[in-house]
C-alpha cells in the first residue's frame, strides 16, 4: 500500500478542531502542547473552544492547522510512515507536509508559520483584498466577470 499524505491550507480551521483528537491521544496532546510553548501561547484553548472570530485571524488560523495536521499524524505516524511516500499540501499545508516529513521540527514549523500569518495579516490591514473561486459552467465567462467587478472594486485577477 502507498500512501500520501495531504495537509490543507488556511479555510478549514473551526473552534473544537482536534479537541477529541488531543483528549483520546497522548501524541496529538503533546503535540498540542508543544506548540503552545513555542508560540508561549494556549493556542490549544483557541482551537478547542473558540472564539470562531479570532481562530480565523490569519496568524492563529496557521499554527492552529499545522498543530491539527501535525498532531493527525502524531497518532497515526507509527502505523502509516512505512507506507508513506510522499507528503504534499495546499498553500500553508506545504508547511504541514514539511514538518511531516522531518524537513522542519514542529517547533520551527510553528514559528515559521505564526510569522507567516503575522506577516500576511499585516499585508490585509496595509491594502485590504480578498479572493474568490468561480466554479461550474458558467454562462458568462469568468475575464468578463473579472473586468466588472475591477470596475467595482479595484485590481482583479483573473
Amino acid at each position: 500500500m502507498d500512501i500520501v499524505l495531504l495537509f490543507p491550507g488556511q479555510g478549514s480551521q473551526k473552534p473544537g478542531m482536534a479537541k477529541d483528537l488531543v483528549s483520546a491521544h497522548p501524541a496529538a496532546r503533546e503535540l498540542f502542547a508543544s506548540v503552545d510553548r513555542a508560540l508561549g501561547a494556549p493556542l490549544s484553548t483557541l482551537c478547542f473552544d473558540g472564539p470562531a472570530e479570532e481562530l480565523t485571524l490569519t496568524h492563529n488560523a496557521q499554527p492552529a492547522l499545522l498543530a491539527h495536521g501535525l498532531a493527525v499524524w502524531a497518532v497515526v505516524r507509527d502505523r502509516l510512515a512505512p507506507f508513506v511516500r510522499a507528503a504534499a499540501g495546499h498553500s500553508l499545508g506545504e508547511f504541514t507536509a514539511y514538518a511531516a516529513a522531518g524537513a522542519l521540527t514542529p517547533t520551527a514549523a510553528t514559528t515559521l508559520v505564526r510569522r507567516r500569518g503575522e506577516l500576511m495579516y499585516e499585508a490585509g490591514v496595509r491594502r485590504p483584498g480578498a479572493m474568490a473561486a468561480v466554479l461550474g459552467n458558467l454562462s458568462t465567462p469568468s475575464d468578463q466577470l473579472c473586468e466588472q467587478a475591477s470596475r467595482e472594486a479595484g485590481v482583479v485577477v483573473p
